[in-house]
């Protein structure tokens, strides 16, 4: 996918409204454009998870890759009136008095300001009230998503702006995976699992767990928009992610996602990559390690990481578009691939008799 129809794939994506529970706008987007891929087929879970999975008939039996990322953002859900509930984690000074606010309601795209905050609720609750103009007052109703008044998608400088990035920009890496790998007719087993509501508590993710729908001996691979960090730079590249803020990853799925980093390089001198530990936060690939998965990470870094901007006021999150083009090379090479259960372990161990050939004699014994 070239670097215009990558940015067309983003903004039809990155400009839908989303909150953690209220995906549904993202989550149609997902089944219609997979529905038009030859070779592939979409699922639902019963909480309304999808898993898209694509297999060429001569790749039956392999154990699938499966890349997941979350349909949600952080963002507002309206109670009734003029009441709201921010949902996702973001520091109390967001929400000052006069912060814009953009509600899209049954009746249209309503820009508003933060009137109150409720700080008898903080940190469980984080509930609003919102200004309504004279004319506005019926034009909200319960479950309408909320968002911040910043810019919905903008391209300027090499760099992708937009309110939504972290992480249905996640979502929008794996279509454009899913249709190169079709156009490509790649003898892969290849599976996108798009869940909910991960930006408060992982419910969507745990539910397909618990569910047993992914095969125990896949191998996952989350896709992530990170915060960006002092070792972690926008514009350095996509990041092979060895762990987030509560643990680290299966060393095998990340020695096989850092070699397929080095092939991408080897077929592309202009292709970097970064190998980093983002400890900004916890992601779905915790979740998966924590039962039993083999589960590696890929991710971007983030600017504005949850809106979070200078001063601690609301700002359109960030990533590179050149960061972005190479991690859709990248997850595409890890989808030709074709990981097996020892893959990794094989890596490492020729990593470290690597190693062992540099030291200048055999030890003898003392």
């Amino acid at each position: 996918m070239d670097r215009d129809d990558l940015l067309t794939l983003a903004r039809q994506v990155l400009t839908l409204p989303t909150a953690p529970y209220h995906e549904h706008h993202v989550k149609a987007f997902v089944v219609a454009f997979c529905h038009n891929l030859p070779g592939v087929r979409v699922e639902h879970d019963r909480v309304g998870n999808v898993i898209v999975k694509y297999r060429r008939p001569s790749d039956e039996t392999s154990a699938p890759l499966v890349f997941a990322a979350h349909m949600d953002h952080p963002g507002f859900e309206i109670l009734g009136g003029n009441r709201a509930e921010f949902l996702g984690g973001v520091p109390k000074e967001m929400f000052a008095k006069g912060v814009g606010v953009r509600v899209y309601s049954s009746r249209g795209v309503v820009r508003t300001k933060l009137a109150t905050f409720d700080l008898s609720a903080w940190p469980k609750r984080k509930l609003v009230t919102l200004n309504l103009e004279p004319g506005t007052e019926n034009r909200f109703r319960p479950g309408d998503i909320g968002m911040w008044d910043v810019p919905a998608f903008r391209v300027s400088d090499g760099k992708l702006h937009a309110t939504a990035i972290d992480d249905v920009l996640g979502t929008v890496v794996m279509l454009a995976t899913l249709a190169e790998v079709s156009q490509r007719k790649l003898r892969s087993h290849v599976w996108c699992a798009f869940t909910r509501a991960e930006e408060v508590g992982f419910p969507g993710v745990m539910a397909l767990i618990h569910s047993k729908r992914i095969p125990k001996n896949a191998f996952v691979v989350s896709i992530e928009m990170s915060k960006e960090r002092p070792w972690a730079r926008i514009g350095n590249g996509p990041i092979v992610r060895i762990g987030d803020r509560s643990t680290v990853f299966d060393p095998t799925a990340t020695a096989f996602l850092l070699r397929a980093a080095q092939r991408c390089q080897e077929r592309e001198s202009a292709f970097r990559a970064q190998r980093c530990l983002m400890d900004g936060g916890t992601c779905e690939a915790t979740a998966f390690v924590g039962f039993g998965y083999r589960a590696g990470g890929l991710c971007l870094p983030l600017g504005n990481y949850h809106n979070i901007g200078r001063n601690l006021r609301p700002r359109a999150e960030y990533v590179s578009v050149n960061d972005l083009e190479q991690l859709v090379k990248l997850t595409v090479a890890v989808a030709a691939e074709r990981p097996d259960p020892g893959a990794g372990g094989a890596l490492l161990r020729r990593q470290v008799l690597s190693i062992l050939r540099t030291a200048p004699r055999k030890l003898r014994k003392i």
